[in-house]
């Protein structure tokens, strides 16, 4: 029998994943549901747990990935399935780097969670291949480059033209040629308005607390 942590704030979809372990309770059992990924680390070793659903961005903001990392630090053993509303092509690549097993976008992707955790303890996994389209504006995410996903990434997360270019190790007007080139693809004029359509159409994560 499969030991699994819920790892969500969310109770609707607490509720989802809570039914989903029922259909499959002749090989999972659900030992807890937390809203706080900074906890996930103590519970997983208090209670022995092998498959953990972990939400990116939980109560206050704490992020998932973050609390996957030391997961998997500390017990290489235990099994993770990334889970997500939000479309950040950077949180698959950050997910991918960290190691965990899975990840499933909950509101577009083409696989049920069960089969997501049966190929993920057989040690098969689920990776997709990239973060789905969603629209921006007038454009849709696959058709910003790479480098003007991650401004955009990066904007939301530091705001300051001048934070970008020192995390991306860019020129500040490197990054306002970019960013320039992604308001007329979306059909926005400034910063502030691109920053509410991503959030507004959940294409970039929140920043993140550790």
């Amino acid at each position: 029998m499969t030991r699994v942590l819920i790892v969500d704030d969310e109770r609707n979809i607490q509720k989802a994943f809570r039914s989903d372990i029922m259909s499959a309770s002749d090989r999972y059992e659900l030992v807890d549901c937390i809203v706080n990924a900074a906890d996930a680390l103590l519970v997983c070793g208090a209670k022995n747990i092998d498959l953990v659903l972990m939400d990116i961005n939980t109560a206050n903001n704490e992020s998932g990935l973050v609390a996957a990392e030391n997961i998997k630090k500390r017990y290489p053993g235990i099994k993770i399935i990334m889970t997500t509303s939000y479309t950040d092509p950077e949180a698959l690549k950050e997910a991918q780097r960290i190691g965990v097993e899975s990840f499933w976008f909950k509101d577009y992707s083409n696989i049920e969670l069960v089969e997501v955790m049966d190929r993920t303890v057989n040690a098969d996994g689920y990776m997709p291949e990239e973060a789905p389209d969603v629209k921006l504006g007038e454009t849709t995410i696959h058709r910003l480059t790479d480098t003007e996903k991650e401004v955009l990434h990066n904007l939301v997360e530091c705001v300051s033209i001048k934070r970008i270019a020192e995390k991306m190790f860019i020129e500040e007007t490197t990054v306002k040629t970019h960013l320039k080139s992604i308001y007329n693809k979306v059909g926005c004029n400034n910063k502030t308005e691109l920053l509410l359509l991503a959030m507004q159409s959940k294409l970039v994560l929140p920043p993140k607390r550790q």
